[in-house]
């Protein structure tokens, strides 16, 4: 007993002690475990802190500097409406129509217009540009008679109305983004919180990120196997679409998150909603990205966005979830019921009353016209291009988000293209041999020189090339008015002035030319106007070599030919090459009888807060007096009238314009120059390989001038002179000045000084 008694204490005392060390044991290893866990995240913390303060760097950075890369945005010169030139209600509708103005039963918000029977009322929208700030107007348009007379809403006349400049196109350079740039006033109430509803409706109240977004997302996900629905905040999806790529790892998720809570640390809610606003990617418009609601807004509806209705908002915000997917252009149905899925989140969210739910659930999508966008400008956005490449680098031009005035009129440039593609189209359709003709047209403002359209191709698209700059080919007859007005200028010659239409021999090196008329006559004695109007190759060949061929040379340098050429009998009919654009050159000091002599493209240069960083101011110089301008212009108005651009009078017989057709050797380039009170005009048809053609001056690019100036309502030359030159009626086989009984007389612009000194009254008592 005492044994046993004995060894009970030391047994328990070996499992006491036993239970002791294991304890210390299991101690020192946690405390060995905690220390070497504390050492290691310590080490761990510093590359993560590097790491975070270099995110921490990067999100201040990109937001702080230039956000985006923004291109350049290029404008129309507003459409200017004047009282008592020519228009027709519906072509003043369709304007409207096409410049984003909505027809309702009134016209008393801004974007908005009414019409009734014989009038049309519009509010018109305010805008900035290098002229200043122009306020929103409304105004009332009646058409008389076809012609217009506008009046303010308490019925006073008024001489003009402006519809905003159009934004035609971007520069891009290297660049492929599309963007307009909004500030967080900007930005619609309605839009604000119909993103906020759909897309993120804790946005106000959370850091950055939603935990229990990011917990249903995951059970969600784990449910299906697969991922389905995702947790992210706005400032999330802004990180991705700012910051990082589209890969999905558990590092770019992390890096995701630690940025938002880094942007949301440094920025307010706003800053974050406005770059959200303008980052959002939306659509792919050819290998443009389309990014920011703004520049959606007039990409799919053709309009500002403040100006949109709440189920176009709706119909934005659903395509923020698939932009392939819900593209309206591309899935109309699709995108409807993805709109209609926005709208019942605002019905159900007590955003959206029960009636206007079930009315704007039955609205239709529709979207702007896609044939007014840059096919219709590419020729002239090179143009651009090509003007301010002297002034900004292509990497400026590409990311500043500089906003560019041109004088496009994009009335003008629609119906240039037009006219183009549809004559042309009649004209191969006539003959099969003029299959693939191509063709140019340049449209400056008469008075000012600035370019108004420009077309470069034939084909309906834009195509690259564009002909109007870079199809360099002999002028014909179109050099002749230059060389008339040369002889004017010496004070020897009028129009009246009578010439030989006669053939003559001119030795050229070891060669001899012989020029011919088109129709293989003479035409014995012929006066200056005939001459020209009729386009005499005899005729005008002796008057050059009366004058000096050098002093012609001479004269269509000094009208704008920087080209280089070397002066020739055959320069006189037209050897010298030219593109269009330098034709349009060319002519325009005569065109505005000496108001300008360079053609202008772009006006001015903003930047994106409407401050002036470049304005373009052209000089004038022309070594002719406006008076002999004036008089040569004058005598081009005799080829319509007696000559070959007789159809286009036919065509348009109560206007009064100057013209003159040209065709060259083997008729391979048909050419017509017009000129009205709005523009001057250069026509230009042929073909790309110089392969003779079945068509002339009158035949073929006279058809595209009568076709665009029908549907521009162009306005007659002034009847008008400048100082130092009149208009007087003479007798044809006198140099005398007719009475108004005369019968075989000629009204005809002269020089002051060299107009009849003697007069008739053609009054025979016998």
């Amino acid at each position: 007993m005492a044994k046993n008694t004995s060894k009970k204490p030391i047994r328990k005392s070996s499992t006491k002690r036993k239970k002791t060390t294991q304890l210390s044991t299991l101690k020192s290893f946690f405390r060995a475990a905690f220390k070497w866990g504390c050492l290691l995240a310590l080490v761990a913390s510093v590359p993560f802190s590097i790491w975070v303060w270099w995110l921490n760097g990067q999100v201040v950075s990109r937001f702080e500097g230039q956000k985006w890369q923004v291109p350049s945005e290029v404008y129309s010169a507003p459409i200017i409406l004047k009282s008592g030139a020519p228009w027709k209600k519906a072509d003043l509708e369709r304007l409207l129509e096409e410049t984003g103005y909505r027809f309702g039963r009134n016209s008393q918000k801004v974007g908005w217009a009414a019409r009734s029977r014989t009038k049309l009322s519009a509010h018109l929208r305010s805008y900035v540009d290098h002229l200043g700030f122009h306020e929103s107007q409304r105004r009332i348009f009646s058409f008389y008679r076809g012609v217009l007379q506008i009046n303010a809403l308490n019925g006073d006349a008024i001489d003009e109305a402006r519809i905003e400049p159009q934004r035609i196109g971007f520069l891009y350079g290297g660049n492929t983004e599309s963007r307009q740039i909004l500030t967080y006033d900007q930005i619609p109430q309605p839009l604000l919180d119909i993103l906020v509803a759909v897309e993120d409706k804790d946005f106000y109240h959370h850091w950055g990120i939603s935990l229990t977004g990011i917990a249903r997302a995951l059970v969600v996900n784990l449910a299906h196997g697969a991922r389905r629905q995702g947790g992210s905040t706005l400032t999330q999806q802004l990180v991705k679409n700012m910051y990082l790529s589209s890969e999905r790892t558990y590092t770019r998720k992390l890096t995701e998150v630690i940025m938002s809570l880094l942007l949301e640390f440094h920025y307010s809610k706003q800053d974050i909603i406005t770059a959200y606003m303008n980052e959002v990617y939306l659509a792919q418009v050819g290998n443009s990205a389309l990014h920011g609601f703004a520049a959606a807004s007039q990409h799919f509806f053709g309009r500002p966005l403040n100006e949109l209705n709440i189920d176009e908002f709706a119909l934005l915000v659903g395509m923020v979830k698939g932009p392939s997917l819900y593209n309206p252009q591309r899935s109309p149905e699709r995108a409807k019921t993805r709109r209609n899925v926005v709208l019942t989140v605002l019905n159900h969210q007590g955003r959206l009353s029960q009636g206007d739910y079930q009315s704007l659930i039955k609205q239709p999508i529709r979207l702007a016209d896609k044939k007014r966008e840059r096919t219709v400008y590419g020729d002239y956005l090179d143009l651009v291009a090509m003007q301010l490449s002297r002034d900004f680098d292509e990497n400026t031009l590409a990311s500043e988000n500089l906003k560019i005035y041109t004088g496009v009129d994009i009335r003008a440039q629609r119906a240039a293209s037009q006219a183009m593609q549809r004559q042309v189209a009649n004209l191969e359709r006539g003959d099969r041999h003029l299959l693939g003709l191509q063709g140019a047209m340049v449209v400056t403002d008469r008075v000012s020189g600035q370019v108004r359209a420009i077309v470069g191709s034939s084909d309906q698209y834009y195509t690259g090339f564009n002909r109007a700059l870079g199809a360099v080919r002999p002028i014909g007859s179109l050099v002749k008015p230059p060389l008339y007005l040369s002889a004017l200028a010496t004070g020897r010659y009028t129009w009246w002035t009578k010439v030989e239409d006669e053939r003559l021999r001119f030795k050229v090196g070891s060669d001899i030319w012989a020029p011919e008329n088109y129709d293989r006559r003479v035409h014995g004695e012929v006066h200056l106007y005939e001459a020209m109007a009729k386009s005499y190759n005899l005729a005008t060949i002796s008057l050059a070599n009366q004058i000096g061929f050098d002093r012609v040379g001479d004269a269509l340098r000094q009208l704008g030919v920087k080209r280089p050429f070397t002066m020739h009998p055959a320069m006189a009919l037209g050897a010298l090459e030219l593109s269009p654009f330098e034709v349009s050159r060319l002519y325009q000091p005569i065109a505005s009888q000496g108001q300008s002599s360079e053609l202008g493209v772009v006006l001015a240069v903003m930047d994106q807060n409407n401050r002036l960083i470049k304005r373009f101011n052209r000089q004038t110089h022309v070594p002719f007096t406006d008076a002999v301008l004036a008089v040569t212009l004058d005598g081009m108005t005799k080829t319509p009238e007696i000559g070959t651009a007789r159809a286009a009078k036919a065509a348009l017989p109560n206007l009064t314009f100057a013209a003159k057709t040209g065709t060259t050797n083997q008729q391979k380039d048909s050419w017509y120059i017009g000129i009205t009170g709005d523009y001057s005009t250069t026509v230009w048809l042929g073909d790309d390989d110089n392969v003779p053609l079945s068509i002339t001056g009158s035949s073929g690019a006279q058809k595209v001038w009568i076709d665009f100036t029908s549907h521009v309502n162009s306005t007659s030359l002034p009847s008008r002179l400048p100082s130092g030159a009149g208009r007087f009626q003479v007798l044809n086989d006198s140099f005398e000045k007719a009475a108004d009984r005369c019968d075989d007389k000629v009204s005809l612009a002269f020089v002051l000084g060299t107009e009849p000194k003697k007069s008739t009254s053609c009054f025979w008592p016998f």
